[in-house]
């Protein structure tokens, strides 16, 4: 009795943030977030042909918009004779235009940007730079409407009701951010019934911390990395700690979660794994839904137009985006660098397998391997829990093994036997490095030269 009252009052109070609070500080902030969100849940109900039509009609606009006011692509259209407005007619005429990479928008910057828009740009946003330089990508308050209503509607995909309370699990910050950035984020989990919880490590003292947080916040719905909830996991697994209760959902940002980290996740601390991916240059493109195929997420056609570049036999490429709600600065065929396949059915786009990054391959005496495949390697020579490879120019001059200390030896010899030329050294989780601006864990540690 008393827990169903606890939840009512959750919920209560959860209803009055999301209903109330929310349009409130919508209306005060001069945003426009809500009626973006209801006419993305109507396109979302449309069968897909239909969807299918109105992202190709979408697509035009914005390859027209693209070709009369960014410069870029005025010039590079011009230059290669290219009729933006063919692809109205046969989507297939879009891939008569040009890819686009990180290098080329680091390379253009505003240059990419809608002379229209120039002067209503409100935000300027990195990309993700644990793999190379970030790039900027800018918004006007329209289109940064649209990826909040987005990723609103994303949450929903994936079974979280908007009275829900959520998590979000983030890098703690070196230096202390200033008190309006403290003040402002403190105002925005309070209309959005969000709890920050702040991690800085996968060690002891960090684990014990985060139980203590996560028992604290009470929350329904936790956001954060598979690398991150995969180590909390394990950590519980090791120390005989129950973890069944604390939350029902996790959705998986920033990576997609590997076969071995959903499984321990899910059977250790009792909760469904959900999947999104997403990424700054367009919001969230796709989710994992409530009650699909697990480990496949349905693409948003609203948002963006999907695509696979050089797929080999088995359908596997890298993911391409041509966003479709953000005039201030359009992305055309802009290459995500991410490996995986896409595949259209009768109910939409889906992105099927996301197996790494494009970059994440290390060559070990003279033959390049995808960590992935690594990782299918050290999983056959003993329990190794985590690892990372350290790289110097592509190439590997050490595997760092987070393993228990009493099977080292045999996990030592089984890894060598596959890789005589690599030296191993056994770590601690802590021991584990965090790379870029937003401390993402990547299997690859490039050394400086």
């Amino acid at each position: 009795m008393e827990i169903k009252l606890s939840q009512t009052l959750h919920n209560l109070s959860g209803m009055v943030k999301a209903f109330l609070l929310y349009p409130l500080a919508e209306r005060m902030q001069k945003r426009v977030i809500s009626p973006k969100l209801r006419v993305l849940r109507r396109e979302a109900a449309l069968p897909f042909a239909a969807r299918k039509a109105a992202a190709l009609a979408r697509l035009g606009d914005i390859l027209e918009h693209a070709g009369k006011t960014v410069p870029y692509y005025r010039e590079l259209f011009a230059a290669k004779g290219l009729d933006p407005a063919k692809a109205r007619k046969d989507p297939r005429y879009l891939e008569e235009l040009p890819f686009l990479t990180k290098d080329i928008v680091r390379e253009q910057g505003k240059r990419l940007v809608s002379e229209s828009h120039l002067e209503r740009i409100v935000r300027e946003q990195k990309t993700g730079s644990s793999t190379g330089p970030a790039a900027t990508i800018y918004y006007d308050q329209e289109g940064l409407d649209w990826t909040a209503a987005q990723s609103i509607l994303m949450l929903a995909w994936g079974g979280k009701r908007r009275y829900d309370r959520e998590v979000h699990l983030s890098t703690r910050f070196k230096t202390p951010p200033p008190p309006e950035a403290v003040r402002f984020e403190a105002r925005k989990c309070l209309v959005m019934n969000r709890y920050n919880i702040y991690t800085d490590g996968f060690g002891d003292a960090a684990q014990e911390r985060l139980l203590d947080d996560l028992r604290k916040a009470g929350a329904r719905v936790v956001q954060g990395r598979s690398s991150s909830l995969f180590a909390f996991a394990r950590w519980l697994k090791k120390n005989g700690q129950d973890g069944r209760g604390l939350f029902e959902i996790f959705v998986s940002t920033g990576e997609m979660s590997t076969a071995e980290q959903r499984r321990l996740i899910e059977e250790v601390l009792g909760v469904r794994v959900s999947d999104r991916y997403g990424a700054c240059e367009f919001g969230v493109m796709a989710q994992e839904l409530e009650h699909g195929p697990k480990g496949e997420c349905l693409v948003s056609d609203s948002l963006v137009w999907p695509e696979v570049f050089e797929p080999d036999a088995s359908g596997e490429g890298e993911l391409v985006f041509t966003g479709l709600r953000n005039p201030a600065m359009p992305l055309i065929r802009y290459r995500m660098g991410d490996l995986g396949r896409l595949e259209e059915r009768v109910s939409g786009w889906w992105v099927t397998e996301l197996t790494g990054r494009v970059h994440d391959q290390v060559e070990i005496d003279g033959q390049v391997y995808p960590t992935h495949y690594i990782q299918d390697i050290f999983d056959r020579c003993g329990p190794i829990t985590d690892f990372q490879i350290l790289v110097r120019e592509g190439r590997a001059q050490e595997f760092r093994l987070v393993a228990d200390e009493a099977a080292w030896e045999g996990i030592r010899h089984a890894v060598s036997a596959n890789f005589p030329s690599v030296p191993t050294r056994r770590i601690n989780p802590e021991d584990l490095v965090f790379v870029g601006e937003r401390g993402k864990f990547s299997y690859l540690l490039r050394e400086a030269v």
